[in-house]
């Protein structure tokens, strides 16, 4: 008898505040039979993903986000759930954002880029690295958190602050 398998995850996590990313991101998860959840912060998200942990497939991250920053959402997902693939979309200059991460891409987004981006991280390849790094007393501190609360919100705070300033890593 065949042991039974878990179901696959059937999700796609965005998150992002601007409607018009929102819409654009829909209809390209059609073919792949997945439902977009969406969340207009990154604490919201980080709920979700603290709920929901192995219901998420790909998680899309805006690294503009008012309160905490992409960035910061970047670098927890990085830390505390690396097998989830992320797809980074910022609003920045091209020459910026090929300074910070080469793997960003820059809104409004380009259909096509999306597509192969989104094609990558369902097939399980990473998309997106560290965009900003937190200093390591600020990662020794976000993994001592999690390790006693086991919470990514928490995890993600203390990793805000030990992230470079800048207009995408505040808190």
């Amino acid at each position: 008898m065949d042991e039974p398998t878990q179901p696959r995850a059937g999700l796609v996590l965005l998150i992002d505040w601007d409607p018009a990313t929102r819409e654009a991101v829909k209809p390209l998860l059609a073919p792949y039979s997945l439902e977009l959840v969406q969340a207009r912060t990154s604490v919201a998200a980080l709920e979700l993903l603290q709920r929901m942990p192995d219901h998420f497939r790909l998680a899309i991250i805006s690294l503009e986000m008012s309160g905490l920053s992409g960035a910061v959402l970047l670098e927890t997902l990085r830390l505390f759930r690396p097998e989830l693939p992320v797809v980074c979309l910022t609003a920045a200059e091209p020459a910026t954002v090929a300074a910070g991460n080469g793997n960003c891409l820059t809104k409004p987004v380009n259909v096509a880029d999306l597509r192969g981006q989104l094609e990558d991280g369902l097939a399980g390849k990473s998309v997106a690295g560290s965009v900003a790094g937190a200093a390591p007393e600020a990662i020794a501190r976000a993994r001592a958190s999690f390790g006693l609360w086991g919470s990514l919100l928490e995890a993600a705070r203390e990793l805000a602050r030990g992230m470079p300033a800048g207009p995408a890593n505040g808190w």
